[in-house]
């Protein structure tokens, strides 16, 4: 089932190869370009989710995100780029589209089109930035080496402190 459509506007086919089966596995039917041109003649029906090389020959990835939101103002919207620019990542968070830095994962760039998606969905709110993942490491902590869990067979204060005063001096 195609929930809707994604534009890629990429030049390298690596990073293509990369974008296209995370998106299909989302549900966007997608069309991938790797020209300015080419894009330009696909935004006259803007799609729900762009996602443009920043560095497109002598064109900018931002001109797209321009042109799409004109056309769409709910059109989501994310640039990459290989070099971290701080103008550019400006730039493109005032438009409203979310800048990922390259090379990145699948399961990145899943994270950063689900996070953008769903934001555009409502009102332009604060730039969704890196991590784009919320939960990146297990956030349960490692027990401690001699850790007892509290069986509650007595009074648990005074027990349970006895054995943590034990387990401290030994």
């Amino acid at each position: 089932m195609i929930l809707t459509t994604a534009l890629v506007v990429e030049p390298a086919f690596s990073d293509v190869l990369l974008l296209v089966p995370v998106l299909s596995a989302l549900g966007f039917q997608v069309t991938a370009t790797e020209s300015f041109e080419e894009a330009r003649q696909s935004l006259r029906v803007p799609p729900k989710l762009l996602v443009t090389e920043i560095r497109l020959g002598e064109f900018n990835g931002l001109h797209l995100v321009l042109r799409g939101l004109s056309a769409r103002h709910d059109m989501a919207a994310i640039v990459t780029s290989t070099v971290d620019d701080p103008v550019i990542r400006t730039e493109a968070e005032a438009m409203g589209a979310t800048f990922v830095l390259k090379p990145s994962t699948a399961g990145e760039m899943q994270a950063a089109i689900m996070r953008t998606v769903m934001r555009s969905a409502q009102a332009h709110g604060e730039p969704i930035r890196a991590p784009f993942e919320r939960r990146t490491t297990d956030r349960r902590a490692s027990r401690p080496e001699g850790y007892l869990p509290e069986r509650r067979r007595s009074d648990r204060r005074g027990d349970v402190r006895t054995r943590i005063v034990q387990l401290a001096l030994n």
